[in-house]
């Protein structure tokens, strides 16, 4: 490739990511007045190859939620499924994942996909977090990822993934800077201990991290 082009390809890729930072500011500051849920779209751009490659690892998530065969797990804001479908692998075989959100866009793409896929153990469905459908102490994990603080009242939510999670459950949380709605971490560990919600691992750092909370 000649010099030229490089050199077309490398300013071409500086412009998009002054465009993307810019863009990321707008939609920070729009959302320190505007509690907004990520649309459809924009869930596609932020679950993109770069990021599950080498920025939050769909096996490295599911592996430091520590699941065994059997477990039930409830995902809020499953996103594309790309995450969703790593953690049902870790409950096979006759563990289940309910993936769950309030957008049907994103439900409708998630069922095409374990349909093309054949995933057997995961279910999309509507619910609210704020007030789930399961049980009592009915679910062995909670996994969130960059969704949590887009849903008005997180501690409310934590609250009730307590209430449905079984004794030693835990709920994983995990962000990204790159996300509109990105918490800093000591924000995060203060909903969860005003859940009631005891810290029991963190990995990562202020970019990309992970933190599981224990249900005593």
């Amino acid at each position: 490739m000649s010099l030229l082009v490089w050199e077309i390809v490398k300013w071409v890729a500086v412009v998009l990511g002054v465009l993307l930072f810019l863009l990321l500011v707008v939609l920070k500051l729009v959302q320190r007045y505007l509690l907004f849920h990520i649309p459809a779209l924009f869930t596609q751009l932020i679950d993109n190859p770069f990021r599950r490659r080498f920025v939050q690892k769909p096996s490295v998530i599911a592996d430091r939620m520590h699941l065994l065969p059997g477990m039930v797990v409830v995902e809020i804001g499953p996103g594309k499924g790309n995450y969703t479908k790593a953690v049902a692998e870790r409950v096979l075989p006759c563990g289940k994942v309910f993936a769950v959100d309030v957008q049907e866009a994103v439900l409708r793409r998630l069922r095409e996909k374990v349909a093309r896929e054949k995933i057997a153990n995961l279910e999309a469905r509507i619910d609210n977090a704020h007030s789930f459908s399961f049980p009592d102490e009915s679910v062995d994990r909670v996994l969130a990822i960059t969704c949590l603080p887009e849903i008005p009242d997180p501690v409310l939510v934590l609250r009730e993934c307590k209430r449905i999670l079984r004794r030693n459950g835990l709920v994983s949380l995990c962000e990204l800077f790159m996300d509109p709605h990105y918490p800093r971490r000591n924000t995060e560990r203060k909903w969860a201990q005003e859940a009631g919600l005891k810290s029991d691992e963190e990995f990562g750092n202020f970019f990309s991290y992970q933190f599981n909370f224990k249900k005593e």
